[in-house]
Order: structure tokens, then C-alpha cells, then sequence
């Protein structure tokens, strides 16, 4: 069973979701009496990267910087007649429609009046309500499983609805929100301004790890049409960039056997290993030749994941030797009722079914049982392996002045191995297959300053989500001797059961498919 789901999303520059997670700065250039003044050149500098852009005032003193990542900024102004105005330490977070105004003085143009400090952080421009996740809480405040998703709770009204721990489709953990009572499928979730939201579940497709990771916001209401796609929250995260300083570390986590507390009424602490490492580095690129300050950044990191753990234990009741040999008068309760002979509606005498009247295909099975005596009451438990595997590749080049380019890649994959035990094919029941899930995005922008007022913007995103059910060496139907006409040679076996028994089989093998595109 293959399922392929595309989307191609083509809309207009100013309606465009590709500044999703850019911020804005705006704001008045007047002189000390409040007039305002025309003319201003103005320059937005990055101060951890030396990237700039430049705008002039309006007639009325105006000056916009659309589409700007977020960062901390220097703001200068400088117009003949007066003195300079360098304002430092300016924090644009994601989604921030940052307000900055400035007042020239009379003097000389070499003259430069400096304020450090944040702007005001108050939008006075949107009636947007949102909150912003930095990155000091993302790395500091605790997570389980580091998945920077469940801090979206920290915000008033949004609540997880349900976490994903389905394995041949999605990749599990995946989130399901509900912001403000909304319906849980009405959350848009995307990544450097595209689409990480799963075409098929709708539900988010996976997010870096922590370290890797900037910020994100989440907008619960009165948000901008050019967010689009849901009616619940906006959530976008932005992935961490390069800047002049290398910047980088590793980390190590282990939770297992050693360390877990045993629960009261438990015999023992239970059985899960679990193990995350990984690291990252970050700075400007400096090869033989060339050296990027100012110019070339980037980021790369990677962060593994192995989760082994034993599921519930279940009670079955398997085939005895003594009914292997026909004999069903010796394994107690479940042997109480007698057995009735199909032809003649007569119970067979001492229940016992002579073995040539049993099925081929049900003695085929049972070869793949261990033998058991007594009542043949056995309790299977199963040991469960999960191997995930996160990197994130981020470059930002500046070709001059007035061109700026950006790519992010991103791919999560996740290896699930078959839960059965060999040569006991009672531990083979649902959520067994081995399974394998490959998550991918990309995001690759290119903005140029067309003149000192007008700005383009050229956006491409992709997301791409491959996912494959394997069924393990299981025996398929024509081994058994049972005739089907599905998947009659694939080792797989969807359900067989005796009820109060024991039942066995799981889904079937499949591939789940989905490719999404957005170009602005």
C-alpha cells in the first residue's frame, strides 16, 4: 500500500508565508523640536555577523526593515546637517513588529550620538497575541525527550491534545495542540518560514534539537492572513545561524536501569534504556584563501537517539503438547467445555481430536510455537529498540551589499527494529513490524535590496516524508498452506486469532509518501 500526498503552494511576495519567522523594524526619524525628517539613510547591522541593510525616510520620516531574521541589531541614521545616531543592542525576536524611533540633532555629520539598550518591547503596530520561546529557555528549562515542541504549553491556552506514538507512519512524539479550544488539527507548525506540518497526520513533523534551535513563537490569535492554512496557533521556529565567533558543544544524556527510581509497587526499576548525544559548531567559514567574517556563516549539528525498552507483559495461552498430540483433556479450565466433531455435531470422546483430522496449516503454525505444558498459560513480554538520528546543515552568505543568501537542510530519521522474539511467534502482535521513517525539509532564500526603498525576496521550500513497514521473517500464507490472495509470498501475517487463547499478526507492509513545495 503506497500513499503519496503533494501540495505545491504558489502565492503572491506580500501575501507570502516565507516571512513567517522574519521580524520587522519600523519606526520616525525627527529632529529635537518633532519635525520629522526625510531623506535619512538607514542601516540595520547584525551585530554578531557584520550582515547589513540599508533604507532611506520617507517624506513623512519613515524607515521600514521587512523580513529581517531575528538577531540583535545596531540601528544607525545619518543625514547631512545633523549628527550621527547609532542605537545598539536592538533584540528583534521571530514574528516581531519591532517599533524604533530616532531623534537627530543639530551638528556635524562626524558626530555620533550612541544609546545601547533594547527597544521597547511592545508592539504597537498588530493586534496580534503571541508569545516568543528564546533560546535560553529552550535549552535551560526541562524536557522530556528534548523536544522543544512541548514548551509551545508555556503559552496561556494552548494545550497537547495527544502525542503520536505511532512508528510506521510518522515518526512518534509527534504533537497534536489545541490553542484556546480549538479543534487539535487546526495548528500550522513551520520551520525558517515553511511548512513543518505533516500532510497526512496534520499533525508537526519533527523539530531540531534544542541546541539547535534560535527561538520560536507561537501566535494564538489576530494573527496576519499571510500566515494562512489553520484557524488554531502559529507556531514558528528558527533554526540557529552562524556569526563571527565560533560558537559550539557536545552533550551527552543517559537514563537507564542504574538510575531510575523503582515505582512503589513495582518488584523492580523498570526496564528502560535510554541514550541522547550529539553536538554542534557554528561560526564563519575559514578555508585555505578565504576567510568569511563579515560574510560566509554557518551551523551544523547532530543529535542521536536510542530508546530500548520492554512493553507490557501479555498472558497467552498457548497450544500444550498434549493438544499438539490431540489430547484436550489435561490443560484445566480452557479444557473444561467439550470439543464438538464439526461432521457430526458429537463431542469427540475425552476430548480428544484424532491428529489426522487436524488443519496442515494450523500444525504449520504451531511449528512456530515453543512447546509449553500444563495449561499452557505463558507470559510474553517483548523488547522494543528505537534509533533516531537528527542533522541540521545551515549556511548565510552574503554576496555584497545588496544580496543575501540562505539554505537550511534538515533531514530525521528514525529506525524502528521488529518486535519479536525468535523462534516465538506469540510475541508478534500489533506494533510489531520493523519500520523506517525519513523526514527532510529544506529552506533556500535568496533577498535583494532592488533599491534603497524596495526589497525581493525569492523563497523555496521543500519537506519530504518517506515512511516503510517491513514485516519481520514471519512465515507469509503460502508457507502456512493457507490460500489468500493477499500478500500470498510476503512473510507477513496480519491477524491470526483464537479467541481466549492467543492472537498474533500486525499491519501489513506499506510505504506512506509525502512531498510538500512552497515557492514565494
Amino acid at each position: 500500500m503506497r500513499h503519496v500526498l503533494f501540495t505545491a503552494l504558489l502565492t503572491g511576495l506580500f501575501s507570502s508565508t516565507a516571512f513567517a519567522q522574519q521580524g520587522q523594524i519600523n519606526g520616525v526619524i525627527t529632529d529635537v523640536s518633532g519635525g520629522v525628517v526625510p531623506g535619512v539613510t538607514v542601516t540595520a547591522v547584525e551585530q554578531a555577523t557584520g550582515l547589513s541593510r540599508e533604507t532611506l525616510t520617507s517624506a513623512n520620516g519613515l524607515y521600514t526593515f521587512p523580513s529581517l531574521r531575528p538577531a540583535t541589531y545596531e540601528i544607525r541614521a545619518v543625514v547631512s546637517g545633523f549628527r550621527s545616531v547609532r542605537r545598539t543592542g536592538i533584540e528583534l525576536l521571530a514574528n516581531q513588529n519591532l517599533s524604533l524611533n530616532l531623534s537627530l540633532e543639530l551638528g556635524e555629520l562626524s558626530e555620533t550620538v550612541s544609546v545601547a539598550g533594547n527597544a521597547v518591547q511592545v508592539d504597537i503596530t498588530s493586534a496580534t497575541i503571541s508569545e516568543v520561546i528564546d533560546h535560553a529557555r529552550i535549552v535551560e528549562l526541562p524536557l522530556n525527550g528534548r523536544d522543544a515542541t512541548k514548551l509551545t504549553t508555556l503559552v496561556a491556552g494552548t494545550v497537547i491534545a495527544s502525542v503520536s506514538t505511532e512508528t510506521g507512519k510518522t515518526i512518534p512524539g509527534a504533537l497534536r495542540l489545541s490553542s484556546n479550544g480549538s479543534e487539535a488539527l487546526s495548528v500550522s507548525f513551520r520551520l525558517d518560514g515553511t511548512s513543518n506540518t505533516d500532510l497526512y497526520e496534520h499533525e508537526n513533523l519533527t523539530f531540531p534539537f534544542p541546541e539547535a534551535l534560535q527561538e520560536f513563537s507561537i501566535q494564538t490569535s489576530n494573527y496576519s492572513a499571510a500566515q494562512g492554512n489553520s484557524s488554531g496557533a502559529v507556531i514558528n521556529a528558527v533554526t540557529r545561524s552562524g556569526t563571527n565567533n565560533f560558537h559550539g558543544g557536545a552533550f551527552g544524556y543517559v537514563r537507564n536501569k542504574a538510575f531510575n527510581s523503582r515505582n512503589y509497587f513495582a518488584a523492580a526499576p523498570d526496564a528502560l534504556d535510554r541514550r541522547q548525544y550529539g553536538g554542534f559548531l557554528g561560526g564563519p567559514v575559514k578555508v585555505p584563501g578565504y576567510n568569511g567574517t563579515n560574510r560566509t556563516f554557518f551551523f551544523v549539528g547532530w543529535q542521536g537517539t536510542l530508546l530500548k525498552n520492554t512493553t507490557a507483559t501479555t498472558t497467552v495461552f498457548a497450544p500444550t503438547n498434549d493438544q499438539r498430540n490431540g489430547n484436550f483433556a489435561t490443560c484445566g479450565a480452557p479444557c473444561s467445555a467439550p470439543i464438538r466433531d464439526p461432521l457430526t455435531g458429537q463431542p469427540f470422546p475425552g476430548n480428544q481430536i484424532p491428529v489426522a483430522r487436524f488443519d496442515p496449516a494450523s500444525v504449520k503454525l504451531m511449528s512456530y510455537f515453543p512447546q509449553v505444558a500444563g495449561t499452557g498459560q505463558r507470559n510474553v513480554s517483548r523488547a522494543s529498540a528505537m534509533d533516531f538520528n537528527q542533522v541540521v546543515l545551515k549556511v548565510d552568505h552574503q554576496l555584497n551589499n545588496n544580496d543575501q543568501l540562505s539554505g537550511r537542510y534538515f533531514i530525521d530519521h528514525f529506525d524502528n527494529a521488529a518486535i519479536i522474539t525468535p523462534g516465538d511467534l506469540l510475541s508478534y502482535r500489533t506494533g510489531s513490524p520493523e519500520s523506517r521513517v525519513r523526514s527532510q525539509s529544506g529552506v533556500y532564500s535568496w533577498k535583494r535590496s532592488m533599491t534603497a526603498t524596495l526589497l525581493n525576496e525569492t523563497h523555496v521550500g521543500f519537506q519530504r516524508m518517506h515512511a516503510g513497514r517491513v514485516a519481520p521473517p514471519t512465515p507469509s500464507m503460502q508457507e502456512l498452506g493457507v490460500r489468500l490472495p493477499l500478500y500470498p509470498t510476503t512473510p507477513n501475517i496480519q491477524l491470526i486469532e483464537v479467541t481466549g487463547f492467543f492472537a498474533i499478526g500486525a499491519d501489513a507492509p506499506s510505504n506512506f509518501v509525502r512531498n510538500g513545495v512552497e515557492w514565494n
